[in-house]
């Protein structure tokens, strides 16, 4: 199923997700990225495995031609979108940085809503970040 732009997958009961969205927003002034919640039901739609989960644990990119990444391989796909990402993108290509990013990333994930916690009023329990490579 080919789509028009890119859609980013975000949890919209997260705060940090929510201001992450809205600086990517402003980022991306080409408009390549279309921002859709997990809450939402079309996100089911495109993504089938998401009601397996229960919470989203990790955002999602989905690309023009319907490919699926995930958590930090989708930070680097939205990277490649955004004007001058092209060279953050590239730092992924380093020996460990990879490693060290997916890392970093899936600590936040487990711990988003300790961080800043939730943009509604509804806090639920993250999900570990570890089981995002089989959803």
């Amino acid at each position: 199923m080919a789509q028009q732009t890119n859609t980013l997958i975000y949890d919209a009961e997260c705060r940090l997700c929510v201001s992450t969205k809205e600086i990517l927003k402003r980022l991306d002034s080409r408009r390549r990225l279309r921002f859709l919640p997990f809450q939402d039901p079309e996100a089911f739609s495109l993504v089938p495995d998401l009601p397996k989960i229960g919470r989203l644990n990790a955002m999602r990119v989905i690309d023009q031609e319907g490919r699926v990444s995930i958590g930090i391989d989708a930070l680097r796909a939205i990277l490649h979108l955004l004007p001058g990402g092209f060279i953050f993108a590239s730092l992924f290509r380093l020996p460990g940085v990879y490693f060290v990013a997916e890392n970093i990333y899936c600590w936040i994930a487990r711990n988003r809503y300790r961080l800043l916690g939730a943009a509604r009023s509804q806090v639920a329990s993250s999900s570990t970040c570890r089981n995002h490579r089989y959803l």
